[in-house]
């Protein structure tokens, strides 16, 4: 997992075909904006040359292009996404958002029958852990406005061949997938998605949008607006509770999981 505390936009000059382009280019750095501006003329001259090699782009860790808010420990970080929630990015445990479960001729008789979906996705969950001995064998699960939450205390490398095949398996979401990959690592939302409180949105467009004033204020309100609100109910555990483990508790905390507070 790759996060930055420091970012720079810059725009440099490249030469493609002996001819002057413009390129903007946005880079991070753990040290400081200098150093992100030296990171930044370091890739403009790595984009030239390989443009004038012809050289295919190297494979590569995604790093996590958001504001970082909050940083928990090496393994747990915190980050305002695109529309100014706060995301839980973890290379710790594994977390699961399921909206949908793996649908069977079964569904029409016996237990599931005369469960409501989210119901459903819980049982059909159970069903396939019993299955998947690598997912592991604790788990904490919560109810989110679309679906149920899982965090599993056994981290799955997001990246591995095996882990996509087990996530796609208990249908998580393919975009979650795919971004897993990338970024080696989980996200969890902490905070409600704005448009569900009623209030104005925000378009945090790159992580510089968050240094700005209006950013700032627009985050109070943000935040007023979400202490009655939950992003997710605790339901049960599953195997070994692991509730205390602090970055658990903080995803708990900031999520008013345990206030039965309206989902949003």
């Amino acid at each position: 997992m790759k996060y930055f505390k420091y970012w720079v936009k810059e725009t440099h000059r490249i030469r493609v075909a002996g001819q002057p382009e413009e390129i903007k280019l946005l880079v991070g750095s753990n040290e400081s904006k200098e150093a992100a501006s030296a990171q930044a003329l370091l890739r403009a001259r790595d984009i030239e040359a390989r443009i004038q090699n012809r050289d295919a782009r190297d494979d590569y860790e995604s790093g996590i292009k958001e504001h970082v808010s909050r940083v928990l420990d090496d393994a747990n970080v915190v980050t305002i996404c695109r529309y100014g929630a706060k995301i839980l990015n973890t290379a710790q445990y594994t977390v699961l958002d399921l909206d949908d479960y793996p649908k069977s001729f079964c569904d029409l008789f016996g237990a599931a029958r005369k469960m409501t979906k989210k119901e459903r996705i819980v049982f059909k969950f159970e069903q396939a852990v019993a299955k998947l001995p690598a997912l592991g064998s604790d788990f904490r699960i919560y109810e989110t406005a679309n679906g149920i939450r899982v965090i599993g205390k056994q981290y799955l490398d997001p990246a591995a061949p095996r882990s996509m095949q087990i996530m796609r398996k208990v249908h998580v979401d393919w975009l979650y997938m795919v971004l897993s990959c990338k970024q080696r690592c989980f996200r969890a939302r902490l905070s409600p998605k704005p448009y569900r409180l009623g209030i104005k949105t925000i378009k945090v467009s790159s992580p510089l949008v968050c240094e700005t004033d209006e950013y700032q204020r627009w985050d109070q309100m943000y935040e007023a607006a979400s202490r009655d609100v939950s992003v997710v109910h605790y339901l049960k555990s599953i195997g070994k509770d692991f509730a205390r483990d602090p970055v658990v508790r903080f995803h708990d905390e900031q999520c008013n999981a345990h206030k039965g507070f309206k989902l949003a």
